[in-house]
């Protein structure tokens, strides 16, 4: 796995335990799904933390016991009551506190019982192994009722936190409530541990961002979408795991709604200072930047025609002859580029990048000496490019052409000149003379309004689409 790249785990990835032998008895546990029996949540989860998925259905019921650690319950779905010291009823948005050496079962109520999400702070989680299961029911009379009492706290009562301001700018949250703001929850918290209830609905957003710590992201109710370098969709149990620097945010549609918790593995929430929180915040001109590497990325890992070996004579013609169809429409649409624009900084880069790519459809003519194929895929994928750039404006001119184009063609022609096996003048010079034409007049996005970015989001798409298709196809003439 990608040890820099977010990573999504669902809660039936992670092994299930259902009963457990303590003291020689068979404990059943109901559902238990331990985080660290992911490998790659066991590495990146501190030691001295443990998180467990708990569910019991309505009826069924987990044997009072109790342990020498204090841990919290966080219910996430549905209801139940407790059993043993106190018995309080449980629902879902409820933290419940275990002090230690409290005697505590549960029991599932309503219709479908609970889920919940079991939190120790210490390296072996509870009911983890029958070797250690870090459970007991021996004598512990010597605390005081009184002082091993459950304690609830609901999550209406925390306060929320709606906004962040970082460098002047303020940011949409949602709704954020930090479970250290309650004095016994942040009491119990360790040094590298904090939590918040984090909720976004009917097409609210949290913009794309990133922090220099390992972060969790955990649906617990809804469904929404994961919205930064990439898009994907998510849903209740849901474990999103952001190493240090990956950028994410994730975002809602109508009628569309979730609960989640954040997880820190730092003293203080991201958000908890809000004179100075600990968050990153992309413009919408890094948002762009980003998403097109990703892009690109993705395009060359999964587009199969990458994974053809050019091992004829023939093959590299066919490979040469696709080149012509884009070549030659890449001419067009330098030219019409160039007489269409009307600024001085943008026509500036594009004459600088016409006269770069001047002729070289005829040096590729005469060194293919052969007639020019008809494709109507070819053709009418190259054409898209060349009609849609009637309708830009300039700076949407540099993301499809920028952005998408000289993108695509320094992976294109950098994979094939180290594949060939037949040299071709034309594929060789294209490595170095496309170096940098990727990045040509990007700057003149920065000063972009942001309610333009929309667009350039959706175009940056469908030029890629294209682009993919166009590929795709030299492919399938292979």
């Amino acid at each position: 796995m990608n040890q820099t790249a977010v990573h999504t785990i669902n809660r039936q990835d992670l092994a299930c335990m259902t009963e457990i032998t303590l003291e020689g008895e068979v404990t059943q546990l109901g559902e238990v799904r331990n985080f660290k029996s992911h490998p790659y949540l066991k590495t990146h989860i501190p030691e001295d933390i443990s998180i467990s998925w708990s569910a019991l259905r309505s009826g069924e019921s987990l044997k009072e016991h109790y342990h020498p650690c204090a841990s919290v319950l966080i219910i996430t779905e549905g209801q139940g009551r407790s059993t043993g010291d106190s018995q309080v009823d449980i629902k879902a948005g409820d933290v419940v506190y275990i002090p230690e050496w409290n005697l505590h079962g549960f029991i599932g109520k309503g219709e479908n019982g609970f889920k919940a999400l079991s939190i120790q702070f210490q390296e072996t989680a509870i009911f983890e192994s029958e070797e250690n299961p870090e459970t007991t029911y021996f004598d512990r009379e010597s605390v005081p009722l009184e002082e091993r009492q459950l304690q609830i706290i609901t999550r209406e009562e925390l306060p929320s936190i709606h906004e962040a301001i970082v460098g002047g700018v303020h940011h949409n949250l949602g709704t954020l409530k930090n479970f250290s703001s309650n004095t016994l929850l942040q009491e119990l918290f360790p040094s590298n541990f904090s939590c918040s209830w984090v909720k976004l609905e009917n097409g609210q957003s949290l913009a794309p961002h990133r922090h220099q710590e390992d972060s969790m992201i955990i649906l617990t109710e809804g469904k929404g979408c994961f919205a930064a370098d990439k898009e994907f969709p998510l849903k209740k149990g849901d474990i999103v795991f952001v190493p240090e620097g990956a950028n994410h945010g994730f975002k809602t549609e109508a009628n569309q709604s979730f609960w989640a918790l954040s997880v820190q593995f730092n003293p203080t929430g991201l958000y908890e200072n809000q004179e100075s929180p600990r968050v990153n915040f992309l413009s919408k001109f890094d948002q762009l930047i980003e998403r097109n590497n990703q892009i690109a990325q993705d395009f060359y890992n999964n587009n199969h025609t990458f994974k053809i070996s050019i091992d004829s004579l023939e093959k590299q013609n066919t490979l040469l002859d696709c080149l012509q169809v884009m070549s030659d429409h890449f001419q067009r649409l330098m030219y019409l580029r160039v007489g269409l624009c009307d600024s001085k900084a943008h026509g500036k880069v594009f004459m600088e990048h016409f006269l770069e790519e001047l002729g070289h459809n005829k040096s590729l003519a005469k060194e293919r000496k052969r007639e020019k194929i008809w494709d109507p895929i070819l053709e009418s994928s190259c054409a898209w490019f060349v009609q849609r750039n009637y309708l830009l404006d300039n700076s949407e001119r540099i993301i499809m052409v920028q952005m998408v184009l000289e993108k695509c063609a320094h992976l294109f022609y950098s994979h094939f000149a180290n594949t060939l096996q037949e040299k071709s003048e034309h594929i060789n010079s294209h490595m170095h003379a496309d170096e940098g034409h990727d990045e040509m007049g990007l700057d003149l996005l920065r000063d972009e309004p942001d309610y333009k970015y929309e667009r350039y989001f959706e175009l940056q798409k469908e030029s890629w689409s294209i682009m993919n298709l166009f590929i795709h196809r030299i492919g399938e003439l292979l």
